[in-house]
């Protein structure tokens, strides 16, 4: 089983991180940050959130879940690991063998974050992960776009699709 929720969204205004609606979202440059939750197997993924389980930065997760499912759909024997860089987070490898995913913590390259010892291959189905990814894309899509209409549409392309599209080609 692979699950992932989300809620409390928030954006922050430019040169402060002072919590605002998402309907205060700017369609360039703009960051949308809340609590975000994953389980493999009946397990939470830990340390999601460098400053805490509601200050999870969603661009970043929601670029990185829909790059790995891109990956991950064009080869039963591949991999995506996404490494944030800074903050000391560790890293987050999944791994796909056939019908098979697992999830791991992994040593960040370059913020120090460390692996979890109990975050070591972590199995689910391949199935369950690519089904819970793209209704969380979904949600989370249309969830931004209601409260910021008139700006989430915009944000949505550059933060995720183009940055994916971006990646697939280096």
């Amino acid at each position: 089983m692979f699950a992932i929720g989300f809620s409390d969204l928030w954006t922050y205004g430019a040169g402060t991180q002072e919590r605002l609606p998402l309907s205060a979202l700017p369609a360039e440059g703009g960051h949308i940050h809340g609590r975000l939750q994953m389980q493999v197997a009946g397990r939470h993924v830990p340390d999601l959130g460098f400053f805490g389980p509601t200050d999870v930065c969603l661009n970043e997760w929601a670029h990185e879940l829909h790059s790995a499912l891109l990956v991950l759909q064009a080869s039963p024997e591949s991999s995506h690991t996404y490494d944030e860089g800074e903050q000391g987070q560790p890293a987050y490898r999944f791994e796909r063998l056939g019908e098979h995913l697992y999830v791991s913590v992994v040593d960040a390259a370059f913020s120090g974050g460390k692996a979890d010892p109990e975050w070591q291959k972590v199995e689910c189905g391949f199935g369950d992960f690519a089904e819970a990814v793209a209704a969380f894309l979904v949600a989370f899509r249309s969830q931004v776009e209601r409260e910021a209409p008139a700006t989430g549409t915009l944000w949505w392309r550059q933060a995720v699709e183009r940055a994916a599209a971006l990646e697939q080609r280096d």
